[in-house]
C-alpha cells in the first residue's frame, strides 16, 4: 500500500466514526423549552403576572424578584396593577444569556428603574 492510500483509509475511517456516532456539526445546539427567567420589580407595587403552565397569577413583590417560567421562545409579557395592565414587554428568549444571583437565565424583565445606592458623605 502507498502512502497516499494509507491516508485516504485513515480519513474514511475517521468520516465513517464520525457518521457513526451520530455527530452533526451542521445543526446548532439549542436550549429546548422549558425557559426560566426573573422578573424584577423596582417599584413600590405588588405586581401580578398570569402564569404560563397554569390557572394561577405570580406575585411579583415591591422592590423583590421571582424567576419565571415560560414555554416559547418569544412571548408577550404583561403585568398588572389592581386588575389594570401596568407593565407590557415583548420578551426574547436568550439561552443563558443573563446573570443574576450566580445563575444564568434565559430572559429578565425589568420593572421600573433600579435606585441609585446612597454615597456616604454627599448630602
Amino acid at each position: 500500500m502507498g502512502r497516499k492510500s494509507l491516508i485516504i483509509l485513515c480519513l474514511l475511517g475517521m468520516f465513517g466514526i464520525i457518521v457513526l456516532s451520530g455527530a452533526d456539526a451542521t445543526t446548532p445546539v439549542t436550549k429546548e423549552p422549558p425557559y426560566v427567567g426573573v422578573i424584577r420589580n423596582f417599584t413600590k407595587h405588588d405586581i401580578f403576572f398570569y402564569s404560563e403552565n397554569s390557572q394561577g397569577t405570580i406575585t411579583v413583590p415591591a422592590k423583590g424578584w421571582v424567576e419565571y417560567v415560560v414555554w416559547h421562545d418569544n412571548f408577550d409579557l404583561i403585568g398588572y396593577l389592581k386588575g389594570d395592565p401596568y407593565f407590557c414587554k415583548k420578551m426574547e428568549v436568550r439561552p443563558g444569556h443573563y446573570q443574576f444571583n450566580c445563575k444564568s437565565y434565559d430572559f429578565m424583565a425589568i420593572i421600573g428603574t433600579e435606585e441609585p445606592t446612597a454615597v456616604e458623605g454627599l448630602g
